[in-house]
């Protein structure tokens, strides 16, 4: 019996180097040796038996072992296997980081993977900077439509008023002593008046392209809104006059922000002369100033023809300009507005429009009414 032990000893340590060693096939073997050599009822044959269950769990272990290092996660963990918890949470944790990569290449660099330390750390970090060249690619298609706008308008609203002079003025050289008094005050007033919007257009074009290249000095300073609309309420004035429009300037004595001065000039100027030319004679324009917790809103109103619904969200935009002529045919590039926002936008503010066709417009946009670093009790 004591032989036997022995012997059997020497084999149990035997099948145990093979199977710490991986060579589960002579492990099994040498069970299938021990339940012959020994009774049913043995010890002996008992501990193989066991044996025998343990190196089949192992096989299935190695088994979804080797599928997984394979990547196929499809194959699932044997449920009697010892380590069925451990694999089963890795498989899912792979399955997860396999259908992150798949989102990944589909373009949603919103993933966050938290998978194994340095790992995640390191595809975080990939992430991240292919969110930033996600990012800086739209950047650069903004640039090319912008850039393709900014060429179109030299090409087409520029070209066409030069035309228009210069058939005007042929006209007036070759056939002055034909035409009579009424016919050359017409053509010379056609010339100013295009002239007039030509230069309008070449003044919008160069304030946006040194906001865009950063050339515009922006120094907020505390600003005197009341005294800003006054100032533009008496440059506009005779265009208003010619339509019999009124100006009605409803800013209080105390109607103080903290932005830009001649930004905030420029957009009440921008604004007074939309509503101007959208107005029919007659009409009424008014200028308000109100409150909204930490911003001061001015809001310039209208009687005039009023915006389409559809066309509201043409506007603000350099790419999508919209091109109505007003009460009075006056002509526009729709270069004002977009500038208007530019310079909100940049002093910490927001510009919006209210509208009823045929009713007309509310032109409202917010300031700060204090410097950032100011502190108010």
């Amino acid at each position: 019996m004591a032989v036997d032990q022995i012997e059997f000893s020497n084999n149990f340590c035997e099948v145990l180097d093979s199977i710490s060693g991986g060579d589960l096939d002579h492990a099994e073997k040498l069970i299938e040796q021990f339940s012959k050599d020994n009774r049913a009822e043995s010890p002996c044959a008992n501990v193989a038996e066991k044996f025998g269950v343990l190196i089949s769990y192992l096989r299935e272990g190695a088994k979804f072992a080797s599928a997984l290092s394979a990547g196929d996660l499809r194959y699932e963990a044997p449920r009697n296997f010892y380590l069925f918890s451990d694999y089963k949470q890795l498989q899912s944790n792979l399955r997860h980081l396999t259908w992150q990569a798949q989102q990944i290449a589909n373009g949603d660099f919103s993933q966050n993977v938290n998978f194994i330390g340095e790992f995640s750390d390191a595809f975080n970090k990939m992430i991240g900077g292919l969110r930033e060249a996600q990012k800086t690619q739209e950047q650069l298609k903004e640039l090319y439509r912008t850039r393709d706008k900014f060429f179109s308008i030299i090409s087409h609203d520029l070209r066409s008023p030069f035309n228009a002079i210069l058939g005007f003025s042929d006209i007036l050289a070759e056939e002055w002593d034909e035409l009579s008094e009424a016919e050359q005050k017409n053509f010379l007033n056609n010339i100013r008046n295009t002239a007039h919007q030509t230069f309008d257009l070449l003044e919008k074009l160069l304030e946006w392209s040194r906001i865009q290249t950063g050339k515009m000095r922006f120094l907020p300073s505390r600003i005197n809104i009341l005294q800003l609309v006054e100032d533009n309420i008496r440059l506009l004035k005779a265009s208003a006059d010619r339509k019999f429009i009124r100006l009605v300037n409803e800013i209080p004595d105390d109607s103080f922000a903290w932005a830009d001065k001649d930004g905030i000039l420029l957009v009440l100027r921008n604004l007074l002369n939309n509503a101007i030319k959208f107005t029919r004679h007659g009409g009424i324009i008014s200028v308000s100033y109100a409150y909204m917790q930490t911003l001061v809103v001015v809001t310039v109103s209208d009687t005039g023809v009023g915006i389409a619904p559809e066309d509201i969200k043409k506007l603000f935009r350099f790419e999508e300009q919209l091109k109505t002529e007003g009460t009075d045919r006056e002509k526009g590039s729709g270069l004002g507005l977009v500038l208007c926002k530019e310079i909100i936008d940049k002093s910490g503010g927001k510009i919006w429009v209210e509208s009823t066709e045929g009713e007309g417009s509310r032109f409202s946009f917010t300031l700060p009414m204090n410097s950032p670093t100011t502190n108010t009790l």
